[in-house]
């Protein structure tokens, strides 16, 4: 694996920003009539798994991106969903896992308690690992829909998949 040093990230930044065409802010968009209609995609934070690049996504296609260990839906995403609905107008949720997960909760814990073994609280953290793949992306799906702080209209739009890290392809979760 190639190791990138944060200078190397530096650099590339000056490279891109030689191009780079700035955008308004949203206040300034709003104020030239600018409509939100965005979705909200949520996936891992996996380096190999890049929404932008597997749904070809561009910035006027209004796609956000949240990020979390395993794409799991927690109490933390719920609040971003809540945030971007109130000032972006958000349209749908779609919640993504993929294949070639490979940690499990308790590999996780062992791993901190034989660096901490004082801390007996690891015992009880969960870390979004899962032994499932698709009843993970229904049971993420599942709190987004019943959750009450999602208002019907977006909780109706919210959509499961799993990312196929080999074959590139997204399929749908009932």
């Amino acid at each position: 694996m190639p190791s990138i040093t944060l200078a190397d990230l530096l650099e590339r930044n000056k490279v891109y920003a030689q191009n780079h065409q700035g955008f308004p802010t949203i206040a300034e968009a709003l104020a030239a009539g600018g409509v939100f209609e965005t979705t909200l995609v949520l996936t891992c934070v996996d380096f190999r798994v890049n929404p932008d690049k597997f749904l070809q996504t561009q910035p006027q296609d209004q796609i956000l991106v949240a990020r979390t260990p395993a794409g799991r839906v927690d109490a933390a995403f719920v609040q971003e969903v809540m945030l971007f609905e109130a000032f972006l107008g958000l349209k749908s949720v779609v919640v993504i896992h993929h294949t070639g997960n490979y940690f499990k909760n308790d590999e996780i814990r062992k791993f901190h308690k034989d660096r901490l073994p004082d801390h007996e609280e690891i015992d009880h953290m969960v870390f979004g690992a899962f032994d499932n793949l698709e009843q993970s992306v229904r049971d993420d799906v599942h709190i987004l829909k019943t959750s009450p702080y999602i208002p019907k209209k977006l909780a109706d739009n919210t959509y499961g998949f799993v990312y196929d890290i080999h074959s590139g392809l997204l399929t749908a979760v009932d």
